[in-house]
């Protein structure tokens, strides 16, 4: 395509006085390791990136010139005076261009053009890998700058080309792309224009220094603020008072929340507007459909606000974020701001830290507090009233004692001690935002709590400690969760033998029923004691006999009383067929040799069960 030019014709070299002529014009010859000399101590000079404009725009006044000679031949076509340029460049030992596309079209007197090409062992590309090695984005700086100032003195308005592929990145060839301006979407050149500007060194320093002072500036608010926000920690302030803080200071609008967006604290915005906010926010997260948490500072343009966003991490965990909320209108000063809000974001963290340590003891001392109680440790009801008045608690008014109680698969001595640490800080958490006034402590495998009347009454307690266990079932799906609840006691004295209830009625929780009061047992549970448990043992062995080598009978047995002797509904209940029902039935009845249809026989058969259960001496349901 380009060898009917002849432009090595046109080099002439003159012995006499060493001097080489392309065109009429003296020329010099310089080594490629000389130029990419220059390229390193251009870097080292005045950056990458002012080098990059240098030597885009020392390509664009080569490539304007070759185009005013190339312009002077009369070439038969635009294309021919075209191909022109890149014959020049070859012909001067730049590079082997090979043009692939070309399509022009004439508008007022100016030429619209859209150029595609390769270059192949540009002089570029092999002194940057011999000077640099590879690199991560295309070099070829005075050939894109040759191209686009050539065809842009051919065709009468501004080209621009960009390279797309480099050999100095890894890349067969060297690819570039040529458009006038009319072609190129506006955003997809904004850098390339901005290296061809000719912006005087006096100016970039005038540019440099507004930039600093305003850097300076933005320190020294910033500054400012880390001295209020370190003095309302140091004075013991809540998030709302480090919040309100930075609103009087910055003017800008924010709230603290927790890791599921639950506001914890607001500055310049009243609580609707927080709901109304709060609201916007999860929607937008819901059409999202991202399960990743907000991991770095990140802006979030919504429609009719702007949210600056910066995690709170305590202990490598996200437990909160801090928002800057904006208007739309409001220019944003991004670094200023986002500089602001991680320093909140810090001192979050440190103020929940305060928060859960304080927290976490207060609930450590009320578990030793209510072990304690359990264990009879105090003399007298005044020694322990006296000791609730420390924690804000007034133990002389009724209270029930709650049981927890968990069961995992089987699993080592340390994993369980693990275990048994996440479930209490999994609680801690759940009633940190609480405001229940209640002890809670924990004793072997369970979790106790102590809960006077005045806070929860009976049908609230089993609501709420439902919940409870939900929370629970979540967090930890492998594992099983009951509770049992004790009776309404008047002495905190007699808290042990609350605590003893709980047990018993946690011993008759079920999968269908996981939370049981103690006086829904019936008359079993306040007979058994422990000067009749071993007598009240033996009678109920006596009556079941030989079934209690049969677990799976057991079971069946148990469900089958408890239905009042329903098939059909005990079926459904051990997911078992009627036909299967009847076979394991009729075996009951073999090897304990009773009508199961005898209605008293079958009352002393549920009794001997709940027993037995109560008592821990077997287990049906999955208890």
């Amino acid at each position: 395509m380009l060898g009917k030019f002849k432009v090595s014709e046109k080099i002439e070299m003159k012995e006499k006085n060493g001097s080489i002529f392309i065109d009429d014009d003296r020329s010099i010859l310089i080594s490629i390791s000389a130029f990419s000399t220059l390229r390193r101590d251009l870097i080292k000079n005045i950056g990458r990136d002012r080098m990059k404009g240098f030597l885009n725009r020392y390509g664009w006044d080569l490539g304007g010139k070759d185009a005013e000679k190339a312009l002077k031949l009369n070439l038969d076509t635009i294309e021919d005076t075209i191909y022109y340029g890149p014959a020049m460049h070859m012909m001067k030992g730049h590079v082997k261009a090979e043009p692939t596309k070309l399509e022009v079209e004439r508008k007022n007197g100016k030429f619209s053009v859209h150029m595609e090409g390769t270059w192949e062992e540009s002089y570029e590309a092999v002194g940057h890998l011999e000077q640099f090695g590879k690199s991560k984005s295309p070099v070829c700086y005075t050939l894109v700058g040759y191209a686009s100032g050539y065809l842009t003195k051919i065709c009468n308005q501004t080209v621009v080309v960009k390279e797309v592929a480099c050999q100095a990145k890894g890349d067969a060839t060297c690819k570039w792309i040529g458009k006038s301006l009319d072609y190129w979407k506006d955003e997809s050149i904004v850098d390339e224009l901005k290296s061809y500007e000719r912006t005087p060194i006096v100016k970039e320093l005038e540019e440099t220094y507004e930039k600093l002072l305003e850097e300076r500036n933005n320190l020294e608010k910033s500054s400012i603020i880390h001295q209020k926000l370190t003095r309302e920690i140091l004075r013991g302030n809540d998030l709302q008072s480090i919040v309100k803080t930075i609103y009087e200071t910055t003017k800008i609008p924010g709230m603290v929340v927790d890791q599921t967006y639950f506001p914890l604290a607001y500055g310049g915005l009243s609580f609707k507007e927080v709901k109304a906010l709060n609201d916007e926010f999860k929607t937008y997260l819901r059409k999202k459909k991202s399960a990743n948490p907000i991991a770095t500072t990140v802006k979030i343009a919504l429609k009719e606000h702007t949210y600056l966003i910066a995690p709170i991490f305590l202990q490598e965990k996200i437990i909160g974020y801090c928002f800057f909320v904006y208007p739309d209108s409001v220019r944003i000063n991004d670094s200023r701001d986002e500089m602001i809000l991680e320093q909140i974001a810090l001192v979050s963290s440190l103020s929940l830290l305060i928060e859960k340590t304080k927290f976490d003891t207060e609930r450590r001392i009320q578990g030793r507090f209510l072990e304690g109680i359990l264990k009879g440790e105090y003399e007298n009801e005044e020694e322990v009233y006296r000791r609730g008045l420390f924690i804000h608690m007034d133990l002389s008014e009724p209270y029930r004692i709650i049981a927890v109680n968990y069961e995992t698969q089987d699993i080592d001595m340390h994993k369980e001690l693990i275990f048994h640490e996440e479930l209490l800080e999994a609680t801690i958490e759940y009633f940190s935002n609480k405001k229940e006034n209640m002890l809670i402590g924990h004793k072997e495998k369970r979790i106790l709590f102590l809960v006077p009347e005045s806070e929860m009454e009976e049908q609230e307690i089993k609501s709420y400690f439902n919940s409870y266990l939900r929370f629970l079932s979540q967090t930890f799906s492998a594992t099983f969760f009951a509770a049992g609840i004790s009776n309404l006691s008047e002495s905190i004295i007699k808290a042990k033998d609350s605590y003893r209830e709980s047990l018993i009625a946690l011993r008759m929780a079920t999968p269908n029923k996981r939370v049981v009061c103690f006086d829904s047992i019936g008359v079993i549970g306040p007979l058994l004691n422990e000067n009749n448990q071993d007598e009240v043992k033996k009678i109920s062995c006596n009556v079941l006999g030989a079934l209690l080598d049969h677990s799976e009978l057991l079971e069946t047995l148990y469900a089958y009383l408890l239905n009042g002797g329903n098939l059909e509904q005990t079926s459904t209940d051990i997911a078992l067929s009627l036909s299967g029902l009847r076979y394991r039935l009729a075996k009951i009845e073999r090897l304990l040799g009773k009508d199961l249809r005898e209605p008293f026989y079958n009352y002393q058969l549920l009794l001997a069960l709940q027993t037995l259960i109560l008592i821990g001496e077997i287990k049906v349901n999955g208890v």
